[in-house]
């Protein structure tokens, strides 16, 4: 019976942590800098060398564009990013792509598409 108790509780602490989709993902951390970006589907007048993220393990981001600086704090669930920049409402982007070396963030701005690439520094 012991046995059997032990066993309940060990799998109750499984099934309760599988549910919380928070993940963390190495790759995302460190330095990317901006390489593309588009607004549906065409070329933007934005200059994405400019554009620069940077992630920790401890979940903390920062975000530059056009002499723009943004600190704050970050999570990912499942394919979703949510940044929390200090002060104000949370964001989400789609995070259509990730690899060792490039980024891409499927965004939706007013009803308008964008996507942003950014490649790691």
């Amino acid at each position: 019976m012991k046995k059997a108790s032990i066993f309940t509780a060990v799998l109750f602490m499984q099934v309760i942590s599988s549910c919380n989709t928070k993940e963390s993902n190495p790759l995302l951390y460190g330095e990317w800098r901006g390489a593309e970006w588009l607004i549906e589907g065409s070329a933007s007048n934005r200059n994405v060398a400019e554009t620069y993220f940077s992630f920790d393990p401890g979940g903390n981001y920062s975000f530059g564009y056009g002499g723009t600086i943004e600190k704050g704090t970050y999570k990912v669930e499942n394919d979703m990013l949510f940044t929390k920049p200090e002060g104000q409402a949370e964001i989400m982007v789609k995070i259509s792509k990730l690899t060792n070396d490039s980024l891409v963030f499927d965004m939706n701005r007013g009803g308008t598409v964008e996507v942003l690439t950014l490649l790691k520094k």
